[in-house]
């Protein structure tokens, strides 16, 4: 629904607690759209709420049209992450709001805006919470695999081929330079030109209509990956690469840590191209100084992966319920 007093009824009809705070601002010196403060009082800690407000207070727009421009004007920073989370789920934003978290809806937008958000929070599903808490917790570290192969495989593989042959075994080295016998381009212009496609595959699947989007990516990487090998302009290895990495990052339920992670992929693999091994763990270290960095309504983005850890399994993994 795209009525704020509709979201906020599917909200209600959920929690019945009279703790459940509702509050409206407005924003736009031209549109005056109205957007929703929901949050459980006795659950959410009130600097948050405070942050929250004050963020919205010291809005001087004309007008404000979605959910994404509103995380964009409350999070001005150079952060490449998504500082808050969004979902047009009424279940897993009660969820979220009954683990002290903060819901913005937007006149007019069928989405809300959770705030805080971290790492751990954009890489859940909104469908575990319906799970038992084996099954949520599986599919959690397969997304947080997805994440981290979909991110570091085509950089390390372009360094160790690149640079550091000697590192592989003998005989994976030798299948690998069979493969790339009259390969015009170089392992760095292979993996990018395959990269490239994929990214271009990957958008149009989700521009397309949903049953259109999906035929296009499949049946097109095949036939593309088919032909480039047929061709002789990509090798067998590349192809699988590249395969492996898009197949893994669509494991990620997020749209915005889709594409951040697209973003520095291109990044690390420029670095590990150019500097072999080095740029690939210098990369990797700007990368986690970055994360470390961030901050979404005063809490840290990585949190909780530091002291004190109480709260690091149930952000690793989804607990059976109390």
């Amino acid at each position: 629904m795209e009525e704020v007093g509709v979201n906020v009824a599917l909200i209600r009809k959920r929690i019945k607690s009279t703790s459940m705070v509702y509050e409206t601002k407005k924003v736009g010196v031209r549109t005056k759209t109205t957007v929703a403060i929901l949050y459980m009082r006795d659950i959410v800690d009130p600097k948050i709420v405070q942050d929250v407000k004050n963020k919205l207070d010291d809005l001087h727009i004309d007008g404000a049209f979605s959910a994404t421009q509103l995380e964009e004007l409350m999070e001005p920073t150079k952060a490449l992450f998504p500082l808050m989370g969004y979902t047009g789920r009424a279940d897993f934003t009660v969820n979220c709001m009954l683990n002290g978290r903060v819901a913005l809806i937007v006149d007019g937008t069928p989405a809300a805006l959770i705030a805080p958000a971290n790492l751990f929070l954009l890489v859940k599903a909104p469908e575990d919470i319906h799970f038992t808490a084996l099954a949520a917790t599986f599919g959690q570290t397969l997304r947080l695999l997805g994440l981290s192969v979909s991110l570091l495989l085509p950089a390390f593989f372009v360094a160790i081929l690149s640079y550091h042959q000697d590192q592989l075994p003998y005989y994976l080295l030798a299948t690998l330079g069979i493969n790339r016998l009259g390969i015009p381009f170089d392992v760095a212009v292979e993996m990018f030109i395959a990269l490239l496609f994929l990214e271009i595959l990957r958008e149009a699947g989700i521009r397309l209509p949903s049953a259109v989007g999906s035929t296009v990516t499949v049946v097109g990487g095949l036939i593309l990956g088919d032909a480039a090998i047929r061709a002789g302009s990509l090798s067998p290895g590349i192809v699988v690469i590249g395969a492996i990495t898009q197949i893994f990052g669509s494991t990620l339920s997020s749209l915005s840590l889709a594409g951040t992670i697209s973003t520095l992929r291109f990044f690390l693999f420029i670095l590990s191209a150019t500097l072999g091994i080095y740029g690939f763990f210098l990369g990797l270290f700007i990368v986690l100084s970055h994360l470390a960095s961030l901050r979404s309504c005063g809490l840290p983005y990585l949190a909780p992966i530091s002291p004190p850890f109480k709260d690091l399994a149930n952000a690793l993994f989804r607990l059976p319920w109390p």
